[in-house]
């Protein structure tokens, strides 16, 4: 009999062990998968493809996202959803039918609700929205959603009115952290214990969240990981306008033969295209390059959700403090990016091109983004070339491309990234609870689509493949992580759950907020001392925010006092000249009087020779 009984638990716990976990929520009932990590034995329930808004499709789409109404039946979330279209309409399954996200929950034996990770992640606001594993990431003791949200023309398209407002991503998003707020807690997930992450394109979202007045509560933390255009959340004139976004919108639809009288004719015309029409009309690449989310202060302020853009709001003396804590970072390599082309086809080429293209073109741009002097131009470019290619000559630098690509990737990156970040990492940690930043140097095998390099620094992506572990290597390098990988991801994402679950990311104390007037950056890095990191980032950011534009007014002011600037001063000149010309005459005289009396006496003293041998 007893052994009946335990016979019968034990049977009890297996079927409930071995059953597909399930949620119920307002919408209705959903049933995911389980899957186990190699870090733990607590199986993570994942729950694919749950829709949280309507399809944006027919006369929703160009609109904001409204609330998915739910379903009747039980809603299978076995698979990944599809990708919302992009530049590349050929690189995966797509669909306009794409709002949809992803929860990644570790099971909890005693019922506590856990902190929670949104995770944004699109490479530009055109393309590179891929489904991600978070599972690694979960086994940490965290709730994670990755969200599905429109790229390209379909969410910035705009004609600056309600009906065509643009900024369809960050709406998308918004309502994705409102379905959030209001659902985790069915899966696990702690509603008051949110933290918003971004990589790259998804960290410019997470800038543009933070200073939305509509965003204020949603999420409690936020991370940045490598944003895509630093710069552009601290330079106001880099910034592209409403007006352009809408002219670029408009010469679109007239090239899908959409000029109708009005707006709404326009909007309905270009709804009525398919999507490929949409996408591969737009291929002017001064278009592509200027659709970016834009202020939308042409609505009424109910509607608006970006008053102004990022770098306005965070010099504005209206704006109040930032209520968040936020971790910042990049990594020492982002200029390398298997979606921006131009420097795989500069490999191609060899390094003399690299070097070619570094001086003529790559340097001069950085200097006009750092608005240094252009008549000290030439000094300027060999001081950036000393300084990142070393002593080494132009032959020497061409012999080897790796190292040419570099060199050229670590000046880019410290320009860009390295004094941008600081810029932005300044103005934060004067308004944030409280600010943390690393960088990530360790070094890349891949990068985010799988690609092999060989280089001693960190791509752009290394640290998302870091954070995700050995199951996003899997997808994306068809190959399990090596140990060094294993380790530097251990460590990595230990930081992050730290940070999400406490605040802080390393509970030793070993990683210092940063302040002004204590720009700390944490290096992560296998094998390195904190000291040798910190002091590695500074000399970057000091090079390009102090010393280049130190020597660019010093060169600038002595190129300008050589110069005779007034015809008033000529007689001046001519007499100042003629007494100049008088004392160089003296000193003629004296120096031939000098040198008959070292003659006379050299040839009545001992010579240098012969005194040094007597003292012998």
């Amino acid at each position: 009999m007893y052994f009946y009984i335990i016979y019968c638990i034990l049977l009890q716990i297996y079927r409930v062990s071995t059953q597909d976990p399930t949620a119920n929520i307002p919408q209705g009932r959903i049933v995911g998968i389980k899957v186990y990590t190699e870090s733990t034995l607590t199986p993570v329930e994942i729950f694919y493809g749950i829709p949280y808004a309507n399809a944006p499709i027919g006369r929703f789409r160009f609109s904001a996202p409204e609330r998915h109404p739910g379903w009747r039946r039980t809603f299978f979330a076995h698979r990944m959803p599809p990708r919302c279209p992009q530049q590349d309409l050929n690189a995966e399954n797509y669909s306009e039918d794409c709002l949809f996200l992803n929860i990644f929950a570790p099971k909890r034996a005693d019922g506590k609700l856990l902190p929670v990770i949104v995770l944004l992640y699109s490479e530009t606001w055109l393309r590179g929205g891929a489904t991600l594993p978070c599972q690694e990431l979960a086994s940490e003791g965290v709730v994670v959603v990755t969200v599905n949200y429109r790229l390209h023309l379909l969410s910035l398209f705009t004609l600056n009115s309600v009906a065509a407002r643009g900024n369809l991503a960050l709406l998308d998003q918004y309502l994705a952290l409102l379905w959030t707020r209001e659902n985790i807690a069915a899966f696990g997930g702690d509603p008051n214990a949110i933290t918003l992450v971004g990589h790259s394109a998804g960290a410019d979202c997470v800038l543009h969240h933070i200073v939305s007045p509509r965003s204020a509560g949603l999420f409690h933390r936020a991370i940045i990981m490598s944003p895509r255009n630093v710069w552009r959340a601290v330079d106001k004139g880099l910034n592209i306008n409403a007006s352009e976004v809408e002219r670029i919108s408009r010469a679109i639809a007239e090239n899908l033969e959409c000029s109708g009288k009005t707006d709404k004719d326009i909007l309905n015309c270009v709804r009525s295209r398919s999507v490929t029409d949409i996408i591969s009309v737009a291929l002017n690449s001064t278009w592509l390059n200027n659709l970016q989310p834009i202020s939308d202060n042409f609505l009424p302020d109910s509607e608006q959700y970006l008053p102004v853009s990022v770098a306005e709001a965070l010099t504005s003396s209206k704006m109040s403090n930032i209520q968040l804590d936020i971790l910042m970072g990049t990594t020492n390599l982002e200029a390398i990016n298997s979606n921006d082309h131009y420097y795989e086809d500069l490999m191609k080429e060899g390094p003399q091109r690299i070097f070619e293209y570094a001086t003529t073109k790559a340097i001069p741009e950085t200097l006009r983004l750092l608005s240094l002097q252009e008549e000290a131009l030439s000094m300027l470019i060999q001081a950036i070339r000393w300084e990142f290619w070393g002593a080494q000559t132009r032959n020497e630098v061409e012999t080897e491309t790796i190292s040419a690509v570099e060199g050229l990737a670590r000046m880019e990156t410290s320009s860009r990234w390295g004094a941008g970040g600081a810029l932005l990492a300044a103005r934060l940690a004067r308004r944030a609870t409280r600010l943390y930043v690393y960088r990530f140097t360790q070094s890349s095998q891949i990068d985010i689509q799988g690609r092999h390099f060989n280089f001693t620094g960190a791509v752009h992506g290394a640290d998302l493949i870091a954070l995700l572990g050995d199951a996003l290597m899997l997808q994306i390098a068809r190959r399990p992580a090596t140990d060094s990988e294993k380790r530097i991801s251990s460590i990595f994402r230990k930081y992050i759950a730290n940070f999400v679950k406490y605040g802080y990311p390393d509970a030793n104390d070993g990683w210092e907020r940063y302040k002004v007037g204590n720009a700390y950056v944490q290096e992560i890095r296998e094998g390195l001392s904190n000291d040798h990191n910190s002091l590695s980032a500074s000399r970057d950011v000091a090079f390009w925010l102090k010393y280049l534009p130190n020597l660019s007014n010093l060169l600038s002011s002595r190129e300008h006092s050589e110069q005779f600037v007034t015809e008033k001063d000529e007689s001046r000149l001519r007499g100042g000249m003629v007494a100049m010309s008088a004392v160089s005459v003296v000193l003629l005289l004296l120096l031939c009087a000098a040198a008959v009396l070292l003659y006379w006496r050299r040839t009545h003293r001992f010579s240098l020779h012969d005194d040094v041998m007597n003292h012998h």
